[in-house]
């Protein structure tokens, strides 16, 4: 996705270099007359917007041109060298989005090889981006809807899980706390661990959620352990009680286009423990029975167990922990970059874990303390608002009251828009209520703020009272489904459909729409002369996109 957005840039640096050149001779027929080749030889929704393209490039004024001139202290007679130079950008600026995108170069492909077949490629090449951008389906949505990343599958290295199971059952002695065994320190599960570190069902299983075009996956082994549970009842507090906590194993979450995932692997029946992830609809908790797998997002995947109840296990869980790097194929500095920083933390954080299994002084349990502390703040935060959503609001305040009024305004419509109609691959459901639940809510100050100064009591009561029986509409209504069901539970197939009968359902059509319509509306008749344009402006564009989200339901429902 990224190196197609690129190429939008640098081969449209390069046709304006080409067009402006042209003008400048008197040539702006032969612009139009390739313009017109490329309409007839490409799909007619991709020939439309190139020509759009075109006629734009060509109506850019040349005062901008003289503007650039200025700036660099070009006479203006030199526009000629200006149009030469964005060409020549352009070509070099495609070449090094080949290189950081681990592509062929058009030095390797074409200029060593065959330059007729850079005329050729050239011709074609900005319908080609135009078409690779819109098929890029996947692109526009990923802004807005997050996708249920975890690897779930069973190994295929049987064997190497039933020797690791044996040689667990001899050397690893009961006790009242977790026992921790880094693999390859002895050659007897060093051997069987490397197996399942290289298991074809496990690569299979990432090759569903990274393509193997777009990504590399490397086994991280410095991170790998035997994690064997204690016996006994749980101790309230020591290092022990994280695993109970919910929690993200690992700080590097604002680490872009790459994540290290880890891989539980089942080594033991088990029927009790449950892993559970906050932020996935409950349907995706797993029961990690021997020789499964599930492997998530070390740096961002929410995740605890808990116990079934009346269900217990015949011996103690055992897991193996593996651990990859994920990254663009290509950048192995940059996989290996990733790969270090998370095996230097998740080493100081095993010390520091160890030193607080077994706590003995005020220091000790002090640290304990501050461990679940910070654990369970950090769980709390990132379910309810979310670090990256932090970063977005923060980049929205920074580019000025206009733009962040419109970045933190709408975001959750496109959330709803995006997500009901690329519902594959699986929707992250918890991300999607999270996210939604957050970004309505801002919007919603960002109108109160607004609103709440011009309401003069008890003259403005019937107005208040109106949009409140609208907003009163769309709240029974979610009540009536439930939040699950509110946010495309069914659609997504995480729970069944059923037939909703009471008020307002069976009465109003799309009630949750329609109130929050009826309530704007209300506003808009109520308060009007006494709206700013910018709030008039801002409530017109609500409706618009709910009435757009409405219009989706009604035209791509699945019932």
């Amino acid at each position: 996705d990224m190196n197609v957005f690129c190429h939008v840039w640098t081969t449209g640096l390069g046709l304006w270099g080409f067009f402006q050149l042209a003008k400048c001779f008197g040539l702006d027929a032969a612009v139009y007359v390739y313009a017109g080749l490329v309409g007839l030889t490409t799909p007619f929704f991709t020939s439309i917007v190139h020509t759009v393209f075109v006629v734009a490039m060509m109506q850019i004024p040349q005062i901008q041109v003289s503007q650039v001139a200025d700036a660099f202290d070009i006479q203006i007679d030199n526009n000629i060298y200006i149009c030469i130079a964005a060409i020549a950008i352009g070509y070099g600026l495609q070449d090094v989005s080949h290189w950081i995108f681990a592509e062929k170069t058009y030095m390797s492909t074409y200029i060593n090889a065959s330059p007729l077949k850079l005329l050729i490629h050239s011709f074609w090449l900005m319908p080609l981006v135009i078409d690779s951008l819109f098929m890029r389906y996947c692109f526009f949505p990923k802004l807005f809807v997050t996708r249920n990343r975890n690897v779930v599958e069973d190994m295929a290295s049987k064997k190497a899980v039933d020797e690791l199971r044996e040689w667990i059952h001899k050397n690893v002695p009961e006790s009242k706390e977790t026992t921790h065994v880094w693999p390859h320190a002895q050659k007897e599960t060093s051997v069987h661990v490397t197996q399942l570190e290289n298991d074809s069902a496990l690569y299979a299983g990432f090759r569903k959620v990274f393509a193997a075009h777009h990504f590399d996956v490397k086994p991280i082994q410095g991170m790998n352990e035997i994690y064997v549970t204690a016996v006994g009842a749980k101790k309230e507090i020591n290092s022990d009680a994280v695993f109970y906590t919910p929690h993200c194993d690992g700080p590097y979450w604002f680490l872009p286009f790459a994540s290290v995932y880890r891989g539980l692997v089942g080594v033991t029946p088990n029927e009790m423990v449950r892993t559970r992830f906050n932020l996935q609809h409950e349907s995706r908790d797993q029961v990690l029975n021997m020789y499964g797998l599930v492997a998530f997002d070390y740096n961002r995947e929410l995740h605890w167990i808990d116990h079934i109840p009346g269900k217990t296990n015949k011996e103690r869980r055992s897991v193996v922990k593996l651990h990859y790097v994920v990254y663009p194929k290509g950048w192995h500095w940059y996989g290996n970059l990733v790969a270090y920083l998370n095996t230097s933390y998740n080493t100081w954080a095993r010390g520091n874990f160890l030193k607080t299994l077994r706590p003995a002084g005020v220091y000790e349990y002090v640290m304990a303390w501050w461990i679940w502390l910070t654990t369970w703040f950090n769980a709390m935060f990132e379910e309810t608002i979310g670090w990256s959503n932090v970063v977005y609001v923060l980049g929205a305040y920074c580019c000025g009251p206009t733009p962040f009024l419109i970045l933190t305004s709408f975001r959750h419509y496109l959330i709803y828009i995006c997500t009901f109609g690329f519902r594959e691959p699986m929707v992250a459901h918890g991300y999607l209520m999270r996210d939604a639940k957050l970004f309505k809510t801002i919007a919603l100050t960002h109108l109160g703020r607004r609103l709440l100064p011009l309401v003069q009591l008890p003259n403005d009561i019937p107005g208040v009272l109106l949009a409140t029986a609208g907003f009163g509409i769309t709240m029974l209504a979610t009540a009536r489904l439930g939040f699950v069901r509110t946010y495309f539970g069914s659609e997504l197939g995480f729970v069944k459909p059923k037939w909703i009968t009471g008020f307002p359902y069976g009465y109003i059509p799309h009630p949750m729409i329609v109130g929050q319509i009826v309530a704007y509306s209300s506003i808009l008749f109520w308060f009007q002369g006494r709206l700013p344009m910018e709030t008039i402006a801002l409530i017109c564009t609500h409706m618009s996109f709910y009435t757009i989200h409405m219009v989706q339901e009604m035209l791509y429902s699945s019932y």
